[in-house]
């Protein structure tokens, strides 16, 4: 059991910490999870447990968390003999999930996420707001506050129609992940899915990773361009990636908000060295998933020390402004067994002292540099 030493104790509790990727409003949602409450973490995966509320952020030291909103895509229901049972008897609100406009069913998610805020902020005093710049993140930081960016898991969410990027943006959305678990009319999908998820009879659609922008691609992107929202390409295919790099060039910062890197997470959904060279060179990031599976292959299932390594991996490629930080806790995930939750952070911190880093480098790692990606890609 690692033990948090005063250094690192004390370099957490100055350093700006943002979470570039979780999902606690697919918790409040679908299950009417609190953000208020304290939940309980075991090191199982679990999809019912909440990884993220807001006493165990504030424990956490976490300032920042980008809250990804995602709508469960409708191809789930086909691919997915168990949750194609569990929709026939879940509340009507989940139903509706799965019917009329994917763009109406998003914005529900994101108006019911700040009522959920809201609740937790009426029980006395403030504990997070949504804010809609890096000026308003540093005062949040002042404050004592936690602050809350909004984004999207999904162009799909978009329900084809380019100009809902721009009611988005007046919402406060930072970022869209193009692409996720089915193609899109924005870009086609790799495989998002560890083996073991596969097995309980989900997620077996085949991919074909040939596939790269889909028709609306390359407006899409343009006009996140236009307006100052952050192009995030995790989920998509590397052909994908590739036409999203020719049509950015250099005008944005590009992010992958969550994954692990090759060589060591040889899979098609993690950035190759080649890659990470051209997030950086846009002055982007390369944020590190919390996910066993997704950092390379090792037998515990601990995994704080594989974390260090993708960090290290993308530090040694890029440049350590390239290097931030994506959990996915709440994402349906399998976090490490000794950093489950958002409480842990600090952990991060201790191991990255352990390895090495200076304090300039883990504050880069930990807040500064996604915050630099906010500053110069949104809005």
């Amino acid at each position: 059991m690692m033990t948090l030493s005063d250094a690192a104790r004390s370099l957490h509790e100055t350093a700006l910490v943002v979470d570039a990727h979780i999902h606690p409003s697919l918790k409040t949602f679908l299950f009417r999870k609190k953000l208020h409450k304290r939940h309980r973490s075991g090191g199982a995966f679990n999809p019912f447990t909440m990884r993220v509320d807001l006493p165990k952020a504030k424990q956490g030291g976490v300032d920042t968390f980008i809250s990804s909103h995602y709508l469960p895509e409708r191809g789930l229901i086909d691919d997915c003999r168990p949750l194609r049972w569990l929709s026939k008897i879940a509340p009507k609100r989940i139903r509706r999930l799965f019917k009329g406009d994917p763009f109406e069913r998003t914005l529900e998610i994101l108006d019911d996420f700040e009522t959920a805020i809201d609740r937790a902020n009426d029980r006395g005093a403030e504990l997070a707001r949504v804010v809609q710049s890096t000026g308003e993140i540093r005062r949040a930081q002042t404050d004592g506050v936690i602050s809350v960016v909004h984004a999207v898991e999904g162009a799909h969410s978009l329900a084809g129609r380019v100009e809902n990027i721009e009611v988005l943006w007046s919402r406060g959305v930072c970022m869209l992940t193009l692409a996720h678990f089915y193609a899109n009319e924005v870009a086609a999908p790799v495989v998002g899915i560890p083996p073991e998820m596969q097995k309980l009879g989900c997620f077996r659609s085949e991919k074909d990773l040939e596939l790269g922008l889909g028709p609306l691609g390359p407006p899409v992107i343009e006009e996140m361009l236009r307006l100052g929202m952050i192009i995030d390409l995790t989920h998509c295919t590397p052909r994908a990636r590739s036409e999203a790099y020719d049509i950015c060039g250099s005008r944005r910062p590009l992010v992958f908000s969550h994954v692990g890197v090759q060589p060591l997470a040889d899979d098609p959904m993690s950035p190759t060295s080649a890659e990470i060279r051209r997030i950086a060179s846009t002055g982007g990031v390369i944020a590190v998933i919390f996910m066993n599976h997704w950092l390379g292959e090792h037998q515990s299932k601990d995994g704080v020390e594989a974390i260090v390594a993708s960090i290290r991996q993308i530090a040694d490629v890029g440049g350590i402004d390239a290097v931030a930080i994506g959990s996915d806790f709440d994402g349906f995930t399998d976090p490490p067994d000794d950093l489950k939750d958002i409480a842990e952070m600090p952990k991060l911190t201790e191991a990255l002292m352990q390895a090495g880093f200076s304090d300039t480098k883990i504050e880069k790692i930990l807040g500064l540099n996604m915050e630099r990606v906010l500053r110069e890609g949104w809005r």
